[in-house]
Order: structure tokens, then sequence, then C-alpha cells
């Protein structure tokens, strides 16, 4: 299955850690992500928060982009973070491609 990784960041006047709206909000939307996800057909393989920057990173094994995209815009992400999103290959597979790429140098 493909995979997915988003990179999010936000100002710390941002953060659900000092906005009580914000944290609100994220209380409200985010312990739903999982089964949000699995409606989807999406795993959550990796969400971790990237300390101590205002920072987290998820990465997931999902059918197509959209169905990520649209997770993101349902859990509320877009509300209070910015989004760096990226479509993921495994190293061993880009190494073995690698030959494949013309060079430049």
């Amino acid at each position: 299955m493909p995979q997915y990784a988003i990179l999010q960041s936000h100002p710390p006047d941002n953060c659900p850690m000092a906005n009580a709206k914000v944290r609100e909000h994220a209380m409200a939307t985010l312990p739903h992500l999982e089964e949000r996800a699995k409606a989807k057909g999406i795993e959550i393989t990796v969400n971790v928060h990237l300390d101590p920057a205002h920072r987290a990173l998820m990465i997931f094994d999902a059918p197509n982009a959209e169905s990520v995209r649209d997770l993101v815009y349902e859990g509320g992400f877009v509300q209070f973070t910015e989004m760096e999103f990226f479509l993921v290959t495994p190293l061993p597979e880009l190494v073995a491609r690698m030959a494949d790429f013309p060079t430049i140098y």
C-alpha cells in the first residue's frame, strides 16, 4: 500500500498547550483520528510530536493521497497547523531504482 507523510507545524501562540480555543478543538477532534482513519482504509503508522519544537510527523499507509488529504481536513488539522504533504518511497526501493535515473553531473 502506498505511504504518505505529513510534517506539521504551528506558531507557539496557536499551540493546543497555550491556546484555549485550539486546545478545545484539538481535544474534541484528535481522539477520534484513528477511527476516522480506519473508516477510510488508512493506517497511521507514525504519529509523533517533535519535541520541543511545535512540529509533528505523521506517516500513513493509505489507498491514495486524496484519502489522507480528506482525513487531515476532517480531523481539523488545517484549523491550527501548517502542513507539508509527501509521498513516501522506502529507501531500499529508491536505491534499487537509482540506476534508472540519469545523472546530471
